[in-house]
């Protein structure tokens, strides 16, 4: 009995003094390093000027687009879907597509957010919609 309460008080010594860190250890911190931007975030194919917000994938079963061969004419109806919230994906698109050279015509803020922009010649209209978190974005995009 008394070899086991010597080995406990032994290994609970070790434990106690290897496991504590000094108060100057606690109170200096290294110095950290700031994080790392996010990366970019990606285009959507033919419209380079149109973002979507990363870890969105596209939906190609309903998506669209129409090109001429001379490449004048673009329209498109593109889908993507992805996890996060309605508000980050709506500040997102106010600030990316600013950022992008589009205006803000109008949006509509009712179950579904709509946003639409122009920019020299062209329409884009963005229909982004929650459901428990995940979000569905609808973009058409074509001349004006």
């Amino acid at each position: 009995m008394t070899k086991r309460l010597f080995l406990l008080l032994l290994f609970g010594t070790l434990l106690f003094s290897a496991g504590c860190a000094t108060w100057e250890e606690l109170t200096t911190q290294p110095p950290s390093s700031p994080p790392s931007p996010p990366p970019p975030p990606e285009l959507v194919y033919p419209f380079s000027d149109i973002p979507i917000p990363n870890g969105f994938k596209q939906n190609q079963e309903k998506s669209f687009v129409y090109e001429s061969g001379s490449g004048t004419v673009k329209v498109g109806r593109f889908f993507y879907f992805g996890w996060g919230t309605l508000g980050e994906v709506v500040s997102f698109y106010q600030n990316e597509m600013v950022n992008k050279g589009w205006s803000l015509v109008n949006s509509i803020k009712h179950g579904v957010t709509v946003l639409n922009y122009e920019k020299e010649g062209w329409l884009c209209a963005l229909m982004i919609k929650s459901t428990l978190g995940n979000i569905t974005i609808e973009i058409q995009a074509g001349p004006k």
